[in-house]
């Protein structure tokens, strides 16, 4: 096992002893560390045939465990060592659901780097087959929307509406659909920004490229928040965006 996925072992499963003798030979120190072994007999290969026969998880079966894809994630090296791509294919590959779904907290963590596809050194789309099991799992009841998959459908409702977004309305929105008290004005009913319960950091964050920009670019925002702009003839491609979506069923899963 290599030395970044120790966090991958119950430490229930992990003794280490202050000092053990093997044959005469003292072993202490490193070598002294003892995974304890398991039983598993509940698994639904199934799973894996549903993520080979979608058309992005086709290459899941070239994974050879390498393990370059977990060594180059940034969400596993700087954020959450639970976040395990390499992990995440081998327990979909053997249809182990119960494993999945202990991690279905941070499963959904891929931020799309690509740095592990691009580094695969097997041409594993590891990115695309991520998704196609998060995705598997949520269509199985295993794993709750996610909040991005969330972000996900709420941009994409902006841009069905409009052809566009507006950044401004796009962020305060998405913070009032997280429980935050925005407030509005009273005709309009659009978000009056940095006013309400907003949280100081997210004031901070957007208070600061402000002071950079110039008194025009600032209008020009602030009529956007007022009246969202819409994409030139718009309703023609909307038709065509909306069957799409349905009939991929984008907005579902």
């Amino acid at each position: 096992m290599a030395i970044h996925e120790r966090g991958l072992v119950e430490q229930e499963r992990i003794i280490k002893k202050d000092r053990i003798v093997i044959d005469g030979v003292d072993a202490s120190g490193d070598w002294n560390l003892i995974i304890l072994p398991r039983v598993i007999d509940d698994y639904d290969l199934d799973f894996a045939k549903d993520i080979i026969n979608h058309p992005q998880g086709k290459t899941i079966n070239q994974c050879y465990q390498c393990s370059y894809c977990t060594a180059s994630c940034p969400v596993h090296n700087y954020w959450d060592e639970k976040y395990n791509p390499r992990h995440f294919i081998y327990l979909a590959r053997l249809g182990m659901l119960d494993e999945l779904q202990k991690r279905a907290d941070v499963i959904w963590r891929c931020v799309s780097c690509h740095k592990c596809t691009h580094r695969c050194p097997k041409g594993v789309l590891v990115e695309e087959v991520l998704k196609v099991i998060v995705n598997q799992m949520s269509k199985r009841g295993l794993i709750e929307e996610y909040p991005s998959k969330k972000f996900d459908k709420f941009f994409t409702e902006s841009v069905i509406e409009y052809g566009r977004i507006e950044d401004g309305e796009l962020l305060f929105g998405w913070m009032e659909k997280q429980g935050f008290n925005v407030m509005k004005d009273p005709i309009l009913k659009k978000p009056i920004p940095f006013a309400g319960g907003l949280p100081d950091w997210l004031k901070s964050l957007a208070i600061k490229p402000l002071k950079g920009m110039n008194i025009d670019f600032l209008i020009l925002n602030a009529k956007h928040m007022l009246i969202h702009p819409r994409t030139q003839n718009w309703n023609r491609f909307k038709q065509v965006l909306e069957r799409v979506i349905n009939e991929e069923g984008i907005m579902t899963h």
